[in-house]
């Protein structure tokens, strides 16, 4: 008789061979954010959530960094939920701040 592995077993698996490369990838992003915000002198994640959340309020579910449109500078683009679930995008230039766009369920 054949023995299957244990569900913990299994997700002890998948924690070891998806989330751990996913969690070093989020500590890249962060380490490449922090010498982009050191080099060029860009916001913070921490102030571009406070600025998108005064755009648009609700919760942050995700933040990043982005070059914008080929070397015209960069963009923090931070994805908000509303209290009614309704998903948003706001995009703020990284060096001054300025709500770039408000996308609506786009994404």
């Amino acid at each position: 008789m054949i023995r299957r592995p244990a569900p913990t077993l299994i997700a002890a698996a998948i924690l070891l061979f998806v989330g751990l490369p996913m969690a070093a990838m989020a500590t890249d992003d962060r380490a490449r954010d922090a010498e982009l915000i050191k080099t060029f002198g860009l916001i913070t994640a921490s102030q571009a959530k406070t600025l998108a959340l005064k755009e648009a309020p609700g919760v942050v579910t995700e933040i990043e960094l982005d070059d914008r449109d080929f070397a015209k500078g960069w963009k923090w683009e931070v994805e908000v939920v509303d209290t009614q679930g309704k998903k948003m995008e706001v995009d703020l230039d990284a060096r001054t701040g300025r709500v770039l766009k408000v996308d609506q369920g786009w994404f």
